[in-house]
């Protein structure tokens, strides 16, 4: 009997075609749509899209900017990040992923002190002006954990 969620399988298995551009009718073998790399010294591994596959993603990216927050009754300037790019780890962590060339992403650790409606704000994440992914990130994820549905 097999323990593993068929939810879980099937969504990996959408996304996986997604990438590809293929459909569960029509599978077709064509160059991967998405490469992941190791980053020596990193747990993270790096991940480049195709143009394709950014398309098909619909990948968005927004600037990480500085903001005056009052938090704990203390106005002072933190990082702000659309909640969106907020991806969540197995262990519950807090990442986003970071644009580090062109169709290439990072995942980086991110802190978050506080979420105020479509934002969060962090106490700990990438510098000011690094664009983070908005949509399309837990597909990234999915990319870099090399879930394809397959297991």
């Amino acid at each position: 009997m097999s323990t593993k969620n068929p939810v879980v399988i099937g969504l990996a298995a959408a996304v996986t075609m997604i990438l590809a551009g293929c459909s569960a009718a029509n599978p077709r073998e064509e160059s991967p749509p998405a490469t992941v790399e190791a980053i020596a010294g990193s747990p993270v591994q790096q991940v480049r899209l195709t143009e394709q596959a950014m398309h098909r993603l619909g990948i968005v990216t927004q600037e990480i900017r500085a903001a005056k927050v009052t938090e704990h009754g203390r106005p002072g300037s933190h990082l702000v990040i659309p909640y969106s790019a907020i991806v969540y780890d197995t262990d519950g962590s807090t990442w986003a992923f970071v644009n580090t060339a062109a169709r290439t992403f990072v995942r980086q650790r991110i802190t978050v002190s506080a979420i105020e409606g479509g934002r969060a704000v962090l106490t700990k994440g990438p510098a000011v002006g690094s664009a983070v992914v908005t949509v399309g990130a837990p597909e990234l994820l999915g990319t870099e954990y090399n879930i394809s549905g397959e297991e």
